[in-house]
């Protein structure tokens, strides 16, 4: 069965610890499902990730080893201080190491090889704080946290007789090239898990060890359901035909594949507008401390570029408003405050800014958000979000889109006017490479949120007024992809390469390594 992207799974969150959803979120993930599987805190990991790939290089600058502890500790990443990882680490008796040689990897952007125990486990962060368990002891799998499973641990020999005696619920089985076989049982209803234990419990002697593994996405895969459109041009027909405005159809569009009541969709909605919220909030303040290589600054540009009668400034009218707070966003972000990824760590600033700065009530922009939503699902399909496997156009462009679709629904355009909107914003930012300095999202990402914000608004407006983009979404969005997968084969480009990136970069470091023991 085929699954699809989900709104609040792949676009609207997740909701974690800034900096990045690939290089935060993910981790934590991938950590989260290894405490599953082992079904304890682990004694001893040793992590492994290729030194040709991202995750290498924006690894500690990143935080992703903290993310990737408090996973392993079975910590609750919206409510957990990843600071004290290390220290919760040694006192929950964790010894844990990284290394960045001697492992030819994924042929991905972000796998690692995890030693646990006496387990060999191969996971691969694959973009937007989505994951993938690929193999475990050989065994290959394709556990990608979205819906329940059961693994069985046993042999190439008991195999047979385990997937007959769990027939009815469509096992797989995989075997290692030691003989060891796993079998895989994924069910997206949980009520089912009683019957399994039972089943299990019956046949105990056919496995070595059983591990039931939790979902880390809200969202549980439905395999038999399947969305109302896919498309940009499908999603224009079906608002036509059903009479619905951009919102709606998105309430649809997550009704239909996750089994949610149309209800429980606009609140989870409404509950995450809330976390963006908190951000924008806390980020104006700026009473943080980053931890990287730059301090606090939207509330000074705040300040500064809403006082009319500071002459230094040109007035740029409601940007003056939005582009500091999709700074504050960011910078709270980058001080490992809970966000929500839109659609990744990396963008998060330019959605909420975009929305808050433009509307007027609270209800205009849960309506306004669920329309950047859509737009990011329709994306999603053949794009998973990845600055490391498609430039920063992938963050950064496709957040702009989905800030401008939802100016557009804020101004009451259309579903077509909103899909132009958002093939009019990618056509302005095609071709942004990956090159985030020292591996953390600071230089040039924060920059990047600021002037994507403005170009949300610029597309919006055009488009309203009556612009033409010509391209349609769906095909300009295909292009932007090929333009990625391009972009991503040139490397040593970009502000990491420069004179004063590498100085940082060399900097920051021997900042990580001393002050967090890898």
């Amino acid at each position: 069965m085929k699954s699809y992207p989900s709104i609040f799974n792949h676009v609207l969150g997740p909701v974690a610890p800034g900096p990045s959803s690939s290089n935060t979120a993910a981790p934590y993930r991938i950590g989260d499902l290894v405490h599953q599987i082992v079904g304890r805190v682990p004694e001893k990991v040793f992590m492994e990730l290729a030194s040709s790939t991202s995750f290498a290089r924006t690894f500690l600058g990143s935080k992703s080893d903290l993310a990737l502890i408090s996973g392993l500790l079975g910590k609750d990443i919206k409510k957990y201080d990843i600071a004290k990882a290390y220290k919760d680490a040694k006192k929950a008796g964790l010894s844990i190491e990284f290394d960045t040689t001697g492992w030819a990897g994924l042929g991905t952007m972000k796998g690692s090889r995890i030693h646990v125990d006496d387990m060999i486990i191969i996971a691969d962060s694959t973009g937007g704080g989505t994951v993938l368990i690929k193999e475990i002891d050989g065994c290959s799998l394709d556990v990608k946290g979205d819906c329940y499973v059961l693994l069985l641990f046993t042999d190439s020999k008991r195999a047979p007789k385990l997937e007959k005696a769990f027939a009815s619920f469509s096992p797989v089985c995989s075997k290692g090239n030691d003989k060891k076989a796993i079998i895989t049982i994924s069910y997206a209803d949980p009520a089912l898990k009683k019957k399994l234990e039972v089943l299990a419990k019956a046949n105990e002697k056919l496995f070595d060890k059983a591990s039931f593994l939790n979902p880390v996405h809200p969202v549980v895969c439905n395999l038999k359901a399947e969305p109302p459109f896919q498309t940009a041009a499908e999603l224009c027909d079906f608002c036509r035909k059903k009479r619905l405005s951009i919102w709606q159809a998105a309430i649809k569009y997550e009704a239909a594949i996750s089994g949610w009541k149309e209800k429980e969709v606009y609140q989870y909605a409404a509950e995450l507008w809330d976390i963006c919220l908190e951000g924008i909030v806390r980020g104006a303040e700026g009473n943080f401390d980053i931890g990287g290589m730059i301090t606090p600054k939207a509330n000074l540009l705040l300040k500064k570029y809403i006082n009319k009668k500071n002459k230094k400034f040109f007035s740029t009218g409601i940007l003056d408003f939005a582009v500091p707070l999709s700074l504050g966003v960011m910078e709270y972000s980058n001080a490992s405050g809970i966000i929500v990824c839109l659609p990744t760590g990396g963008s998060s600033g330019i959605v909420p800014a975009a929305i808050y700065a433009a509307a007027q009530d609270v209800s205009a922009m849960v309506k306004a958000f669920l329309a950047a939503g859509v737009i990011g699902v329709i994306m999603a399909r053949t794009n998973n979000f990845s600055g490391g496997a498609l430039g920063c156009q992938a963050e950064i462009g496709c957040g702009a889109a989905m800030a401008a679709a939802a100016l557009v629904q804020l101004l009451g355009g259309s579903p077509k006017q909103a899909c132009d909107a958002a093939s009019m914003t990618l056509q302005c930012l095609s071709g942004l490479v990956c090159d985030p300095v020292a591996g953390t999202v600071q230089v040039p990402c924060i920059a990047r949120n600021m002037s994507a914000t403005a170009a949300a608004f610029t597309c919006a407006n055009a488009v309203m007024a009556g612009f033409d983009p010509v391209i349609p979404f769906d095909e300009e969005h295909d292009a932007f992809v090929t333009i990625g997968k391009i972009v991503c084969k040139c490397k040593g480009i970009g502000a990491t390469t420069t004179p004063t990136g590498q100085k940082i970069a060399t900097e920051m470091q021997k900042k990580y390594t001393k002050s967090r023991k890898v």
